[in-house]
């Protein structure tokens, strides 16, 4: 009699729970943290994007939290369900699913680096979950790596002793224009999320070029002397010196340059050269702007690098939904 009496009182509080909309199972995810993620890149996934409200938002749901810069393996991160926000609901705003704002934001710091404010010659230590503005300059130490997640749609992490400036970002509101950053020296990695449409939306500058990308993952080294190497791993860089222009950094997209010929029998001055590197294939663009031949490569079962590298871009697929 004891334990029919208890079922039915679970039966009618469930149902109240249902008539009220508050069950567990419908307001909240609870989402297994993995080896390698942070608060922001888990709020990217189910939010679309990141910002400091929504990370003291999630770190009140969870009691076990005391820095939301630090979040443990193997434990499970309780998330408000994401709220559609054509749709009224009485959940905060603040937990809306926003898939079209235009931000950077880190994702990732291992070892030591450093972020420049734009216009301040200050830098402070970076710490992952920080979000990163045009002008914004970020440099790692000797033992340094670092992952920038920027509008949902572009990766890139930067390898120990490296420089990178932000330019611009993509409107992805108005769908116009290009992210663009200046790689000083250093190694970049960049992934970009594979669109249907052949136009570049991440443009990266370099000493003596220009990569316009879409749809592709590629490794960039800009030696001292600013000798660069780019190696793609898959899809397709279009690369052009300086001079001879990029895709534009402002205005409505546009597609990536193919290979043209010069016409009439003249040389190519080193202002007009159109490199088109695919997958593992390089070019290298000595310190005086001249290109080589594209080239193949292999991958380096030894490089830590690039097999760090390839573990994240597994997670970041996930992100954007690619197979």
């Amino acid at each position: 009699m004891q334990w029919i009496t208890r079922c039915i009182v679970l039966v009618i509080l469930g149902l109240s729970s249902a008539i009220n909309g508050q069950s567990a199972t419908e307001d909240y995810i609870y989402h297994p943290i993995k080896k390698g993620e942070s608060l922001s890149l888990i709020c990217i996934q189910y939010y679309g994007h990141y910002t400091n409200d929504l990370g003291g938002a999630v770190k009140q749901l969870n009691s076990s939290i005391k820095d939301i810069n630090v979040i443990v393996a193997g434990d499970k991160l309780k998330l408000a369900k994401p709220s559609d926000p054509s749709k009224k609901t009485d959940k905060p705003a603040i937990f809306e699913k926003k898939m079209k704002i235009t931000q950077g934001v880190v994702t990732c710091v291992e070892g030591t680096a450093h972020l420049f404010k734009k216009g301040k010659k200050e830098k402070s230590l970076l710490t992952v979950n920080t979000l990163v503005y045009p002008g914004d300059i970020l440099q790692t130490d000797a033992d340094g790596r670092v992952e920038v997640i920027i509008n949902r749609e572009s990766v890139i992490r930067m390898n120990t002793n490296s420089r990178l400036v932000f330019g611009q970002y993509r409107d992805t509101e108005k769908e116009k224009g290009a992210t663009t950053v200046d790689l000083d020296n250093g190694t970049l990695w960049t992934k970009v999320k594979k669109f249907a449409d052949k136009v570049s939306r991440f443009q990266l500058n370099l000493p003596t070029a220009v990569a316009g990308v879409y749809g592709t993952v590629y490794e960039t080294s800009v030696a001292d002397d600013s000798t660069t190497e780019i190696k793609v791993y898959n899809g397709e860089v279009s690369v052009t010196s300086p001079s001879a222009g990029g895709p534009e950094q402002s205005g409505d997209l546009s597609e990536v340059a193919g290979p043209s010929e010069i016409p009439g029998p003249q040389e190519v001055s080193l202002d007009e050269w159109v490199r088109i590197v695919r997958s593992m294939q390089k070019v290298v663009i000595g310190r005086d702007g001249a290109p080589s031949e594209v080239t193949a490569f292999k991958k380096d079962p030894a490089n830590t690098w690039e097999q760090w590298n390839e573990q994240r871009d597994t997670r970041i697929a996930e992100l954007f939904s690619e197979k």
